[in-house]
């Protein structure tokens, strides 16, 4: 009775007869169990797992069969047949919307798939989803997100993925087909980048330290990378020093404490930027460079002499999953012959030992001398006190001479990072000054500044948006972008008119705020009437762009969140190079004049 009612569908053409379809790696683990046969059960599936589970809690039961088929009676299965004008995605949301929530990516595959006749879907999933899945290690939210990223050059909120991707997708216009086609071809640089799986091993080296330093943030600049390889306009050998050159960025800022939070945006324009460098016949990894140099405030590059007074300073003890990056990093550099550290630190085989232990014994006072107490609050957690061992248990906090020459001692050693300290008769501030100035050194070989002998022509423009940390004074815009159509501009004022027509238009309540002349900034450069403030923003609402680009910039800072309006919504592309004259107050519109696409018209 069950296997006729419940699991198969006797009258079904094919040989696979069950009712039951799942994705596919499920389905092959759910035949498994129908067949019965427990040495061909599939155990890493949660399919088999969960018929374990419940076979092993019916047995311990005592309910008896009669009562099961009852409890099975009772469940519910929800069939609706759809006309094809029905929007199948929205009656599933519906429908869920009390139960557990869906992750984003089942969403933008339900939106994908459920439209489509059973033969298409079976096809389109085949093909293409499958792949789409196991590329991304069944994490489709985050290579959604990042591949939002990469495409819009904006990043969504984890939970506006879906939303933004099916409003993307329907402004597009992609049919199901090419659609799927794109996703395949970026999830498979997604699979390359999160596994470092390029086929180069030395592009692959780095890709493995960038995935230790936790890179996350760089993936959307790394997909448009890739997808730079695939098609042939970059080398291997570009692709390697241009990963370099950003994990040189993001290790630098690290060390420097350098807040993250402008790297998002960073690296959503990161590639665009480059991209306009190498149209004017630039190499690519020349031009990456360029443009990571000229970044400014939070999202700029740390120069040497910000890098070694922060290494000075900094606590390398207590830097939690980082550890497994920078010993990995300083113990085998580029070498061949490779350490296995972060495995074998994870394994807690491999520890991080304190040369100068932690809690000084008597004899450790005795040997540090009368300043050991300057002495040890200065170096304890520094660098150059700090090392890897497989025997931190053994070493305890002896004696350095006994920690040197004891069995499995820093003397027999085979770490590459030990080499100083095996030479070494004692442990004072002499050692580990000395030993400070190489790990500085190492410090610097291994994470150089950058430098690029590139150069931008004047009509090449740099890009930043209005939120960005970056000082706009004595820089010369060229075009802007709002809500994702661009204008080309002659100067602010203009730049900033037309902008405060298009929010009008969009919601002219927000402007009431700002008026009568005098209320709190940005008012005073509102007016109910046109005297002193010549261009008409809307009905009855007239404003004076007569101020310093700092003003306008602050000012629509303001408007823009009174409007619910975010910062990246506006972009602003900015002359390369600075005129020798700057013009922050520039004859701006008149009252009569009426914006066109950015333009004016008289």
């Amino acid at each position: 009775m069950v296997n006729e009612e419940y699991l198969i569908d006797k009258w079904h053409k094919s040989e696979r007869k069950l009712k039951l379809k799942l994705i596919k790696d499920d389905q092959a683990a759910f035949e498994a169990v129908y067949a019965g046969d427990p040495d061909k059960f599939v155990q890493n599936s949660n399919v088999t797992q969960n018929y374990l589970f419940f076979c092993n809690r019916i047995k311990a039961s005592q309910l008896d069969a009669d009562q099961l088929k009852g409890a099975i009676e009772k469940l519910m299965i929800i069939d609706i047949k759809l006309d094809k004008e029905d929007d199948a995605q929205r009656i599933f949301e519906s429908l869920n919307s009390t139960g557990l929530d869906l992750s984003e990516g089942d969403k933008i595959r339900n939106f994908i798939l459920m439209g489509l006749d059973p033969e298409t879907q079976e096809i389109c999933y085949e093909k293409y989803w499958n792949g789409i899945e196991k590329n991304t290690g069944y994490e489709v939210s985050s290579f959604a997100r990042d591949w939002l990223a990469a495409i819009r050059r904006k990043t969504p909120a984890i939970k506006k993925v879906y939303t933004t991707f099916k409003d993307y997708v329907k402004s597009q216009g992609f049919d199901t087909a090419e659609l799927l086609a794109e996703l395949l071809k970026y999830s498979d640089h997604y699979r390359v980048i999160t596994k470092a799986s390029s086929g180069n091993h030395k592009i692959d080296a780095v890709l493995r330290r960038l995935n230790l330093l936790d890179a996350s943030v760089m993936r959307p600049y790394s997909l448009n990378l890739f997808e730079c390889r695939r098609q042939g306009d970059v080398s291997d050998n570009e692709v390697v020093a241009s990963l370099l050159a950003v994990e040189s960025y993001l290790f630098r800022r690290w060390v420097c404490k350098v807040p993250a939070n402008a790297l998002n945006k960073a690296f959503e324009t990161l590639h665009g930027e480059v991209m306009r460098g190498v149209k004017e016949d630039g190499c690519y990894p020349e031009v990456l460079k360029k443009v990571l140099l000229s970044k400014e405030g939070s999202g700029h590059f740390p120069d040497d002499k910000e890098f070694i007074a922060a290494y000075a300073e900094r606590d390398f003890y207590r830097i939690g999953g980082y550890r497994y990056y920078l010993y990995d990093r300083l113990e085998n550099g580029d070498s061949l012959e490779y350490v296995n550290v972060v495995e074998n630190l994870r394994d807690e085989v491999f520890s991080v030992e304190h040369l100068m232990p932690q809690t000084l014994s008597s004899s450790w006072l005795a040997d540090l001398g009368e300043d050991h107490e300057a002495i040890h609050e200065r170096w304890l957690n520094s660098m150059a006190n700090l090392t890897l061992t497989a025997y931190n248990s053994k070493y305890s906090n002896r004696r350095f001479v006994e920690k040197r020459d004891m069995e499995d001692g820093f003397k027999d050693s085979g770490f590459r990072i030990n080499k100083y300290v095996s030479l070494q008769d004692v442990w004072g501030e002499k050692q580990l000054e000395e030993r400070d100035e190489l790990m500085r050194e190492k410090f610097l070989s291994l994470w150089p500044m950058i430098s690029s002998d590139f150069e931008w022509s004047n009509d090449v423009y740099d890009e930043h948006e209005l939120d960005d940390d970056f000082d706009f004074s004595g820089r010369k815009i060229a075009a802007y972008t709002f809500m994702g159509s661009r204008f080309t501009t002659k100067n602010w004022a203009e730049m900033i008119c037309g902008v405060l027509s298009m929010v009008y238009e969009m919601d002219p309540v927000v402007f009431h705020k700002f008026v009568p002349e005098g209320s709190d900034f940005p008012g005073r450069y509102f007016s109910w009437k046109q005297d002193g403030h010549p261009f008409k923003v809307g009905e009855g609402i007239y404003f004076n762009a007569g101020s310093s680009t700092s003003t306008k910039i602050e000012a629509l800072k303001i408007i823009f969140e009174a409007a619910g309006l975010e910062g990246s919504d506006l972009s602003f592309e900015l002359y390369k190079v600075k005129p020798e004259v700057e013009d922050d107050l520039p004859t701006f519109p008149k009252a009569d004049d009426v914006f066109v696409g950015g333009k004016v018209e008289i």
